[in-house]
């Protein structure tokens, strides 16, 4: 099942989603609701890791990067999610 990760960091805000990415964690969805679903700004989503391995994963690259992972929520994306679709980031 898809899992959402969101998470707080101090610092290194782009080396830290770069190295998510590179692990198939995205900032957006495409969706039949929404056309995409533009995330917030610290907020990844992954179609098939569970919430467990997100936050685990999440704290290697915050340690591989030596940034202190301050707050974490990872959870599965469920069938009754509500959302504003939100615009690209500019």
């Amino acid at each position: 099942m898809a899992t959402v990760l969101t998470y707080d960091i101090p610092t290194k805000h782009v080396e830290f989603k770069k190295l998510m990415f590179q692990l198939g964690y995205k900032d957006q969805i495409t969706e039949a609701t929404c056309k995409v679903i533009y995330f917030p700004n610290t907020v990844l989503y992954h179609p098939i890791k569970s919430a467990e391995t997100a936050r685990d994963e999440a704290l290697s690259i915050a340690k591989k990067l030596n940034v202190n992972l301050e707050r974490c929520i990872a959870t599965q994306w469920g069938p009754n999610w509500a959302a504003l679709c939100g615009e690209p980031f500019k």
